[in-house]
């Protein structure tokens, strides 16, 4: 069994690049409550609601909040699940260089996102034991982590996440299982409809559910993804949010509480991401945490 690990780094730093007067704003896409409620007829939901109550029982026994089924998460999770089990490799990365964060905007996903990943292979070839005993078997493995190196256990509980999709799959002899948690506390997002090109102004606005409010904003760029071997796949292990190239503390707030932002994509081509940190107005002792992973792309 290989398990990998779900870490997000979120390091602050950097300074603003100011848009140019008379950049043209594209046209953008609503995203609302209605998010979470993506059609996907699973063929194995029974399986995954059985593997969701277990996350939930771990979770209310720490004292946490249940997290809700996401199908979206779902789907990108068995999508995934499923290529690394013809393909034979395992970890986070697939096999065209994306790693969970940009196949999670790719479906549409704008939440904030961590993935854990566990594969089993069989040298026989072949999987004899029910799939849905080989998804808790490889859960209680994450659980029964211990300190330093519990990151899967960290994932599950942690208090921020609101959803949790499950992808899972089977090809002869290989088995893989993800969790796809996601974190839900925006009422809507707003992201340009369709990429922009490299260098061009880029705007994100959303809404905070109420009590929340936005006390900082990241944009941080991954470069166009590579194809990577078998071998190189196999070799990857923990993985994090890409490289910080902006820091927004200096950002419009309405009425409302909606927060809206513009900046360059100035780090060329690849796919950006407008993380939003958000604080609980109650609860001001909890810090500022991420809230968002909207993904905005930049062609060439």
């Amino acid at each position: 069994m290989r398990l990998g690990l779900a870490a997000v780094l979120l390091a602050v730093g950097c300074s603003v690049h100011a848009p140019r007067r008379g950049d043209a704003l594209a046209p953008t896409i609503r995203l609302g409550p209605d998010r979470t409620a993506v059609a996907y007829d699973d063929p194995r939901e029974a399986d995954k609601r059985v593997l969701l109550d277990r996350i939930n029982r771990d979770r209310a026994a720490a004292g946490l909040p249940p997290l809700r089924y996401e199908p979206r998460a779902s789907l990108v999770g068995d999508l995934f699940c499923l290529d690394a089990a013809l393909g034979g490799f395992w970890g986070h990365w697939d096999n065209l260089g994306r790693p969970p964060f940009v196949r999670w905007g790719l479906s549409g996903g704008v939440d904030f996102h961590a993935q854990n990943s566990a594969a089993i292979s069989s040298s026989d070839g072949t999987t004899e034991r029910p799939v849905l005993a080989l998804m808790l078997e490889t859960h209680q493995a994450m659980m029964d982590e211990k300190p330093p190196k519990d990151g899967h256990r960290r994932t599950i509980l942690q208090p921020e996440y609101t959803h949790v999709g499950i992808g899972v799959a089977v090809a002869g002899g290989e088995f893989r299982l993800t969790q796809e948690f996601t974190r839900v506390a925006f009422e809507w997002i707003e992201i340009p409809s369709k990429p922009l090109v490299a260098g061009a102004t880029a705007t994100f606005a959303g809404r905070p559910l109420a009590g929340w409010e936005v006390g900082a904003v990241e944009i941080r760029h991954e470069p166009p993804p590579r194809p990577l071997s078998a071998r190189q796949l196999r070799r990857l292990g923990s993985y994090g949010y890409p490289n910080l190239v902006h820091t927004l503390t200096d950002f419009a707030v309405d009425g409302t509480g909606a927060v809206s932002v513009q900046f360059r994509l100035s780090e060329g081509p690849g796919h950006y991401f407008v993380l939003c940190f958000v604080g609980n107005r109650m609860r001001p002792e909890l810090g500022l945490t991420p809230a968002t992973a909207a993904m905005i792309t930049a062609l060439p």
